[in-house]
């Protein structure tokens, strides 16, 4: 099979569980967990998928070496993760346990292969100055362990007071850890691509910088929840900011020397945005949170902006520059197909992340769907 099908087939893999966000957003008032539903496909499906698809094509790239399994692995590990995570959906909206149980630990399976791919792959490498963006990847892949082990034990948990905080440390492993360690590695490559720039002379230094200082922030930050002090939750919060901030200026200065001018960069700037202010208002809550109950329901109103300003308006503007680049081929198609994803883009970039800023607001929930299929 040719690269290009190659990447066509997986990445449609995408393409569906975006499809499937977008009818969980329509179909959410009918169903038992409907804020789970709409929150787990687009995460744990969509972002994902994608995470395991273009995590390991940056590491072939950066690293002048393919991974020790091929595409072979990849697919293995992409089946597994869609198995696992359709079971467990299936076994939440059915209140299936074996179910549930099951399916995380197919996409456990999965992530675990991932991360061992990928260092069996950095190890055998030649050295370069690039590995550490790598590093990003299989951290955020050890993270996301933790964060399916919380969320098994939140299918097992019989305290409503337990059950709480487990929700808040899944919640921080699995957005800020698993995604969030991820995207921001890969945005410290990415960015400057997409600006059309060099790499700027500090990236290396930033991402030597940051990486244990998110992992610091986010090992405090789901410790909190367990530990039953909401304060400690803020602490880890506010470090992960300082890890995020030192990337923020590097790519500042990239921005400086190429302002943001397509779809793909707008988006990115943005969906960076929102994470750190998603992380800011989380750390916020837990701040001023009387109890865990309270801060729970603080929480919900960060959701929208992590779900959908976050993690799809960074899947959406990644796959806008990567798909004409990777999966179109010759130079005059791409673009041309650059050309196609650019049409309307300040529009398309202000009414999405607009309607993400009104969803915020008080309003009630039909509403809210009827912003999420603007937005869309």
């Amino acid at each position: 099979m040719s690269r290009r099908n190659w990447y066509l087939l997986t990445n449609s893999l995408v393409l569906l569980w975006v499809a499937l966000a977008i009818v969980a957003t329509i179909i959410h008032r009918f169903v038992e967990q409907p804020l789970w539903l709409m929150v787990h496909v687009p995460l744990l499906g969509a972002a994902t998928a994608a995470i395991l698809i273009w995590s390991q094509h940056f590491a072939d790239t950066l690293l002048r070496r393919r991974g020790p399994s091929g595409r072979l692995g990849l697919g293995v590990r992409l089946a597994l993760h869609t198995v696992g995570a359709g079971l467990v959906i299936a076994g939440i909206l059915g209140a299936g346990l074996l179910l549930t149980l099951a399916g995380a630990l197919l996409v456990g399976c999965a992530i675990v292969l991932h991360a061992v791919i990928l260092m069996l792959q950095i190890r055998g490498a030649l050295p370069t100055r690039f590995a550490p963006m790598v590093w990003f990847a299989v951290a955020a892949s050890i993270v996301f362990l933790a964060g399916i082990a919380a969320g098994i034990a939140m299918v097992l948990a019989v305290d409503p007071a337990l059950l709480e905080r487990l929700a808040m440390s899944h919640l921080v492993l699995g957005v800020f850890g698993w995604i969030g360690l991820t995207a921001l590695g890969v945005l410290s490559l990415l960015w400057p691509t997409v600006l059309r720039t060099q790499l700027g002379e500090g990236a290396g230094a930033s991402v030597r910088f940051a990486l244990p200082v998110l992992l610091a922030g986010l090992v405090i930050a789901a410790a909190g929840p367990l530990l039953g002090i909401p304060a400690v939750l803020a602490l880890g919060v506010l470090v992960w900011l300082v890890g995020a901030g030192r990337l923020a200026v590097e790519g500042w200065r990239e921005a400086r020397a190429a302002p943001p001018q397509t779809f793909a960069a707008w988006s990115l700037a943005a969906a960076f945005g929102w994470a750190v202010l998603s992380a800011a208002a989380l750390g916020g809550a837990a701040l001023l949170a009387e109890d865990w109950a309270s801060l729970g329901d603080d929480t919900l109103i960060v959701l929208g902006p992590l779900g959908a300003g976050f993690v799809v308006q960074l899947v959406i503007g990644a796959l806008s520059h990567l798909v004409p680049v990777v999966l179109i081929g010759s130079p005059s198609s791409a673009a041309a197909a650059a050309a196609v994803l650019e049409r309307g883009a300040a529009f398309r970039v202000f009414a999405f992340n607009g309607a993400i800023a009104l969803y915020v607001l008080p309003m009630p929930s039909i509403v809210r769907v009827l912003l999420a299929a603007l937005a869309a």
